[in-house]
Parts: C-alpha cells; structure tokens; sequence
C-alpha cells in the first residue's frame, strides 16, 4: 500500500520502499520526505518537516499498512547518511503489496456482514476527521498560553469539545479509532488531550446514567410521606445536566493545561524524575494551572476541579496522589478523569515506551480501585463498561489459533479470518456471537493477547475485506 499525499501535494514525487528508508535510518543516516504522508483513511502518518532519525517512527509507519513512501528531493525531503551527505534518490522499486495472493479465491461476503464494514468504516473516517480537528484546536491552545504569558481563547475549545461531546454520544466506542502513535513530548500532550475528552465523556455519561437510575430507582421504592402523595418518575433526579457535562468534558480536554508552563525537558525525561524533578511536575495542578485559570477569568467549578485534582488520591491511602485532598471530597467526574488519564497514558505508544495490551490495563486499574471506596465502585464500574476492549474494526486471537475480525464490539461479534493455522479462508466464514452460546466452550478470545487496533488491523486484512472497507468509504461521506 502506497502512503497518500495530502492534496496540496505533488503527486510525482518518488516513492521509495519503506524497508529501505528503514536501512538508512539503522546505519545512522536521516530521511526527510518533504511532503506530508498520509495513510489511506486520511491520517497523518509523518509531518514533512520531521526530520527522521529514529528507525521506530518508520517501523510505525509501516505497521499502518504503509509499504513505500514519497520523498520530494527538489525541496526540504531527502536522505542522508551518518556523515550527513545527501543520498542521491534510487529508482522507484515495485513493492509487493500485503496479502496479495492471486491464487486465493476469496469468500463472498453476506449483506449483513457488508452493512457492519460500511458503518465501520463510516464511524472510522468521521473519528479520524474530528481527532485532527481537534488536535490542531488543543494545540493552537497551547501554543497560545505560550505566546501569549498564559491567555487563551475558550470559544473554539468550547466549539470543538461540543463537536466531540455530540460525536462519542452517538458512537461511545470512537476512541478506539483514534491514532496513539506518538513521537514527542508535544504530540504526546496534544494526543492525550483529546483521547483523555473522548475516553473520559463516554465513561462520564454512563456513570451519570447509572448513577441518576440508581437513586430514582430508590426514590421511587422509598417514597416519604402518606401513600399517594407523589407518582413514580423515573426521571425526578439528574445527577449532571447536559451543560454541566459539557464543562466538564471541556476539563477533560484541559485537564493537564498547567503542563504546558513545565520545562519539556523533566516532562519526556526517560528515566526516573528525581525528587527535585517531581515536585516542579506535580507543579502543574497547583501554581501553574492557578495562574492560567486566573489569567483567563475560568471559574466554572467543573473545569477547575478536572484541572486542580485529577491526580489526587481515589481512596484513603493511595500512594503517590497530588495534591492532598480528602477523596471523599473529589467529584465523581474528577474520579473519571483519572481513570481515562491512567488508562490512555498506559495503553499510548511513545518515543520511549510501547503501549501496554488493554486487557492487561484494564484488569490492573479494576483490581488496583475494586473494594475501596463504595461511592467509587460506581465509577470503577462504568469505566469497565465503558473501554471498548474489542473495538469494532480490531482484529482479535482466538484461543485455537485462528484470527478473527470484530464485527461488533457487543457481544463481540466476530468475523474469523484465518484457520487454527494462521491460513486465510477460502469459503464464507460463519459470523461468531460470542455471548450466545455459538462457540461452544472450547472457542474463546484469547485474552493474553492483545487486540489489534482498527487502525493497525488494516494492513493484516484479506483483500475482500479491505475492498468492503474502500467501498464503503467512496459509499460514505466523510462527516464534516
């Protein structure tokens, strides 16, 4: 698969194998491409400004399916080698494309199954247009708090978190869509942001969900006074309105602003901080979000919890938590945001780390918060409910080897692609529903491994689902 330039670009420039760039960058040398890369589905995969010196960035490209990339040698791209010396562009060299098995009669897919790919790829592409929007809108923030001593504009945050709000309300597992690869401190600022506003909304109106059915359901069986006096409403009590919800996800999308006054230097440091180091960190909820808050008149007590106590301790005795706080007194959507925040830091690649498998992530946070806090069971509980562990669009392992493609993720409901021996399949496959009983007792995900993401399970796709993909998205406008 060729990586796509953005429209503005020229389309003639070479494309070289992507192996090879690899090779250069391995023995020392550097590759810049001059043009921004883009994958298939309209996601940057590589600025064309950055200077490649890391053969893992180009790793990563690869593993979104990407087999050549375009390098423009008449402007800023080019390669070099460990001397810095510019390498004369080779020949463009025919790559094989990923399972591209002229022999294999591939199977026919069913209308039903044809259907879910379509909305797949529907909800894939808008996810991946509303991420870039509002990417570009928390970093013109923070580009703005750093020019400008502090001041910022909340309308567009305002607009752009409402946009967000409105999007994962209807598509609650979107998160899963989004890119987490991540190179630098800034884009790991930038990214985190918005997957901490998306993962923390879904799991917020769960909880607001369930907490409001729970205690009308106890206003209701407990009513005060003489018999009669009331009738049931299953709706007298709202815990969080819709506006306060809004606020609140504009937290989240704010909720580590005071970052942005720390020197980048201790926030990517590798290794361990030292004591030193930690203090000007956790700096970050105290005088340094104080003095952005103030300098931008915020006072809206949603926003400025998220920003002041989204470290600090969930249940009496939790180790590491700033500020000091009684947790009894931190809000339950402050309680959310840590949540998200843990779980996207643990499952987010960086330059320096890999991601965690979810499954493992998810396990560790419920037993690290199950049993301490009653009030915090409730959140706990919508936080497991809400991370899509086997988004649509993920490929999983089965436990007998085979590979399957995630149709749906209630249930889930399952598309197998290979045999128990890792062959693809040659007739149409039966749709597993894995909450029903088809599978028998011997067939199940294999929980050790991780789930591929929708965005890296493309490039391991058979050819007849990756032509339902590209149907379905000429098909599917691309929400705005």
């Amino acid at each position: 698969m060729r990586a796509r330039l953005h429209p503005t670009n020229s389309e003639a420039c070479p494309q070289l194998p992507i192996d090879r760039l690899i090779a250069v960058v391995e023995k020392g040398g550097k590759v810049r491409t001059g043009v921004d890369v883009f994958n298939g589905r309209g996601l940057l995969l590589l600025e064309k400004s950055v200077l490649v010196a890391d053969p893992k960035i180009l790793r990563k490209v690869k593993a979104q399916g990407t087999m050549t990339v375009p390098i423009a040698d008449g402007g800023e791209g080019g390669l070099w080698d460990q001397e810095g010396r510019k390498i004369p562009l080779p020949e463009e060299e025919p790559v094989q494309a990923l399972f591209a098995d002229k022999a294999l009669i591939w199977p026919k897919l069913s209308k039903d199954v044809e259907l879910k790919i379509s909305e797949i790829t529907e909800i894939k592409l808008a996810a991946a247009r509303r991420y870039e929007l509002a990417k570009e809108c928390i970093q013109k923030t923070l580009d703005s708090i750093r020019q400008a001593g502090g001041e910022f504009d909340l309308e567009p945050v305002s607009k752009t978190v409402g946009e967000l709000v409105d999007f994962v309300t209807l598509n609650d597992n979107s998160f899963a869509y989004l890119t987490r690869e991540i190179f630098s401190y800034d884009d790991y600022l930038y990214n985190h942001s918005v997957n901490v506003c998306t993962i923390g909304t879904v799991i917020m109106q769960r909880f607001n969900n369930a907490f409001s059915a729970a205690v009308n359901s106890f206003l209701n069986d407990n009513p005060q006074g003489p018999p009669g006096a009331a009738p049931r409403d299953p709706g007298a009590f709202v815990y969080y309105t819709s506006s306060e919800l809004r606020n609140i996800s504009i937290g989240y999308f704010l909720h580590d602003l005071g970052k942005v006054m720390i020197d980048p230097e201790i926030l990517n440091k590798t290794g361990k901080l030292t004591a030193k180091e930690f203090q000007v960190v956790k700096s970050h909820v105290t005088d340094k979000v104080e003095r952005i808050l103030r300098k931008n008149k915020l006072s809206d007590p949603h926003i400025v919890n998220v920003c002041l106590y989204h470290h600090a301790a969930l249940y009496a005795g939790e180790e590491r938590c700033y500020p000091q706080q009684d947790h009894h007194l931190v809000p339950s959507y402050v309680k959310v945001c840590k949540l998200a925040d843990i779980y996207d830091a643990m499952t987010s690649i960086r330059c320096y780390k890999n991601a965690l498998n979810p499954v493992s992530v998810v396990s560790e946070i419920f037993h690290h918060y199950a049993r301490k806090d009653p009030f915090l069971q409730y959140v706990l509980h919508s936080f497991i409910g809400s991370v899509g562990i086997y988004p649509a669009g993920s490929v999983v392992y089965l436990t007998n080897g085979q590979l399957a493609y995630v149709l749906d993720s209630d249930g889930p409901l399952l598309l197998p692609l290979t045999d128990s021996g890792g062959t693809p399949l040659a007739k149409e496959p039966e749709v597993i529903v894995m909450d029903r009983g088809q599978t028998g007792n011997a067939l199940a995900i294999d929980r050790q491994q991780p789930p591929i993401s929708p965005l890296e399970a493309y490039r391991i796709l058979p050819d007849y689902l990756r032509r339902a993909l590209e149907a379905g998205r000429r098909q599917k406008p691309v929400l705005a």
